[in-house]
């Protein structure tokens, strides 16, 4: 072969070279390009909400201990009471009376013993000497017993009598807020019935904050617990609970958990909680509506895929992977508690290293080969 011949077969296969090496580029290029998250096991906070009705710390009913007219109220309705301070006033010289005829009593009682002594030490002197029959000591003995206990029974009285005088002034038995009052002054009051009803006290700071539940999220609870994926903290006050308004503001306040209901509620399927507050200001009522959340709890290991990634069909959620031929192909999965409220923990579908496409979704299909582009999984806590 010619030289000639030999310059022109290197040029056509260099051609040839170029021409294949372009079209793989260009088909590179058109490839749709898309985000993929790689899987990767990590410690998550776990985040759950509830709704949540505010109560009083302590709920009391103030009521009469004794009846009569009901002379004064000396406090305004709403305003907060301390405990011990004296509320109401009622008609006290019937049980003034009493007390001091209580009293009289008590004072001959005790003059009456007084002279039974010394008749008894009179004739007990007799007796010794013979002058005094037994009879008459045994009298004596019998008549200084019996006055003796008349006089615990006339102390007795008193301590009863003055009791009720002390009634008369109804006093506060905790602090906090008053409602309105149910007896107006004037009025004749009893201790029977609605009648000895005076007003409430609601004590709010602290605060009861209830909420519930449901006998599904306690099993799912219970299940991650028994499996080791909750993380247990270090301590009980890393768990916090935290008070969404109805406004929108987060109460400044973090709250503690301080009692589970140990039974579930057959009405509901749901399991009462109770978290206490602080209210110095009384910014929270009693019957506010609001939205608790519970922080402080992490899952361990967690796989997560972004909410946005998670598709719904008649099988229930799943997501677009990547193979290692890049080519997208649907994977079951079924989620768990939400993170963050951007993303979803996976229970069940997903492995470690798999590569879930996170956008450009609308424009893929099953089994289309596309251009994966890394995005980092970074999960960042509320705040």
């Amino acid at each position: 072969m010619s030289l000639k011949n030999n310059l022109m077969c290197a040029l056509l296969v260099g051609v040839t070279l170029v021409g294949c090496k372009d079209e793989n580029v260009n088909s590179q290029q058109n490839l749709l390009s898309a985000g993929v998250e790689i899987m990767n096991p990590q410690d998550v906070p776990l985040i759950f909400e509830f709704a949540a009705r505010a109560q009083g710390s302590k709920e009391t009913e103030v009521r009469a201990r004794v009846g009569g007219i009901l002379l004064k109220r000396n406090y305004v309705e709403g305003s907060e009471v301390q405990e011990g301070q004296v509320l109401f006033e009622i008609d006290p010289e019937p049980y003034q009376v009493a007390l001091n005829q209580a009293k009289a009593n008590l004072e001959q009682t005790q003059a009456e013993l007084k002279n039974a002594k010394i008749q008894l030490d009179r004739t007990e002197k007799l007796y010794k000497q013979k002058y005094a029959s037994e009879k008459s000591y045994d009298d004596a003995v019998a008549n200084y017993d019996s006055l003796k206990a008349g006089l615990s029974s006339a102390q007795a009285a008193v301590d009863a009598a003055q009791l009720n005088l002390d009634y008369t002034k109804v006093k506060a038995p905790i602090s906090g807020l008053t409602s309105m009052e149910a007896q107006s002054e004037g009025s004749l009051i009893s201790t029977a019935g609605e009648s000895g009803l005076l007003t409430h006290i609601t004590q709010i700071d602290p605060i009861y904050v209830m909420f519930s539940l449901s006998e599904n999220e306690m099993l799912t609870l219970s299940r991650m617990v028994s499996s080791g994926q909750l993380k247990n903290p270090q301590n009980a006050g890393e768990v916090k609970a935290i008070l969404h308004l109805g406004n929108g503001d987060v109460y400044q306040y973090p709250g503690e958990i301080n009692f589970v209901n140990p039974s579930i509620d057959t009405s509901t399927g749901t399991i009462k909680l109770r978290a206490v507050f602080p209210n110095p200001n009384n910014r929270l009522r009693p019957g506010q509506f609001m939205r608790l959340t519970v922080e402080g709890l992490e899952r361990s290991q967690a796989l997560i895929v972004p909410q946005t990634a998670v598709m719904q069909s008649s099988k229930g959620s799943y997501v677009y992977r990547l193979n290692s031929k890049n080519e997208v192909e649907i994977a079951n999965i079924k989620t768990g508690p939400a993170v963050n409220k951007e993303y979803w923990i996976v229970n069940e579908g997903l492995e470690k290293g798999d590569r879930v496409v996170v956008d450009n979704l609308l424009k893929i299909r099953p089994q289309m080969t596309i251009n994966p582009t890394p995005v980092a999984v970074l999960v960042k806590e509320e705040q």
